[in-house]
């Protein structure tokens, strides 16, 4: 397939998000069990013969979430709850949840109740990380999980089973990262929008053959000439890119995406797994060695460090903060991280985002006016 069908194909996949698991369901007879983003083991679900099936939030109607949660309670869960009350995740057969914040410790209960699920966990991560207790703590939450996942199952997830899934996910994760590299070095391949889409298509459907589409893409892009072109360097941080129509703003305007810390961006390619160890001990290190997060924020790489080290690792020009509405750990980070960018003389912006509606005119023209405001001579 050419490059335009294979990123066409992609965007597809992201536009009926429930198409690639109703498909994998029907032939393989095989049961989907969703994750809310992210730090969730795939490789544990995929090991056990299930669909992983990643939960990035969506336009919702959110008053079917309010008649149970807090108007004030995290967008992005709010509207994942939406769309399963709304029946747009009846495929699912179970569910994960990592506890990352309040809302996220307390929400599976009223899931639950709201919208039963055959099989429902909780994925509960070690805040205090650089404790010697992190990583035997978190092999055994590994091993509780996987139990679960066998109870629901029927079947042992053997060792070596593990290890293919986590081989199959590393080369996934390789294949992202070529995509981020070779995007930055030809933007005029692939754009922002087109990137970042493939990287949401990549939770939605069987990663077999996704990385058969992958290696097609790489290799197209590989064999394209480069056309040179001055671009404004980026760094986004927040929890999650929403909306994906920002990227359509900052493709407008010269903007160049080269490195971010989002669940569904770099997070959720981030590290991989070390395959000649104890497969759980091997998925506790790649989770203890992941980037910072306002929901992670290892004290031996603090956050505000790890993004002024990054900006200027990347030669990054601007940095912009996509803050969901009502998202507290990200509020309460953001005047150190503001600071600490500020003292290093990066510029940076602050745009509040939420899953309810389209981006609004307002939020193109803050985009519009930053990158006017940092583009020039400084253009690589």
């Amino acid at each position: 397939m050419h490059k335009e069908e294979i990123i066409e194909f992609l965007q597809k996949v992201v536009e009926k998000p429930d198409w690639k698991v109703r498909e994998w369901k029907e032939q393989e007879k095989g049961k989907a069990v969703g994750f809310l983003l992210t730090d969730v083991p795939e490789e544990l679900i995929h090991a056990a013969g299930f669909f992983p099936y990643g939960i990035s939030g969506g336009r919702a109607r959110m008053e079917f979430a309010d008649a149970h949660l807090q108007s004030w309670t995290c967008s992005f869960v709010r509207s994942s709850l939406s769309l399963a009350l709304e029946g747009k995740l009846d495929f699912l057969d179970g569910l994960i949840i990592p506890q990352t914040c309040d809302t996220t410790r307390n929400v599976s209960g009223i899931w639950q109740h709201a919208n039963p699920l055959p099989f429902l966990q909780e994925y509960r991560l070690p805040r205090q990380v650089d404790r010697p207790s992190a990583r035997n703590y978190l092999i055994y939450e590994l091993n509780r999980l996987k139990e679960e996942l066998e109870k629901f199952s029927g079947r042992k997830i053997t060792e070596e089973k593990i290890k293919e899934s986590i081989a199959l996910y590393n080369d996934n994760r390789n294949l992202l990262a070529r995509l981020f590299v070779l995007h930055e070095q030809n933007p005029a391949a692939i754009s922002n929008r087109e990137l970042y889409t493939i990287i949401e298509a990549a939770l939605l459907m069987p990663v077999e053959i996704l990385n058969k589409y992958l290696n097609g893409l790489i290799e197209a892009l590989e064999n394209e000439e480069a056309a040179p072109k001055s671009k404004i360097r980026l760094f986004i941080s927040g929890t999650l890119l929403e909306p994906l129509e920002i990227l359509d703003f900052i493709d407008e305007n010269g903007g160049l995406v080269v490195g971010d810390d989002l669940k569904n961006g770099s997070r959720y390619i981030d590290a991989q797994v070390q395959t000649n160890d104890d497969p759980l001990a091997a998925l506790a290190d790649r989770q203890l060695k992941r980037i910072p997060g306002a929901f992670y924020d290892p004290p031996h790489n603090p956050r505000r460090h790890f993004l002024v080290k990054t900006a200027r690792d990347k030669k990054v020009q601007g940095v912009i903060f996509l803050h969901l509405r009502n998202c507290e750990p990200e509020n309460y980070d953001f005047y150190d991280n503001m600071q600490a960018l500020e003292e290093s003389g990066i510029p940076a912006i602050r745009i509040e985002t939420e899953f309810v509606t389209a981006p609004s005119g307002q939020i193109r023209t803050r985009v519009e006016a930053f990158l006017e405001m940092i583009g020039g001579e400084g253009n690589v």
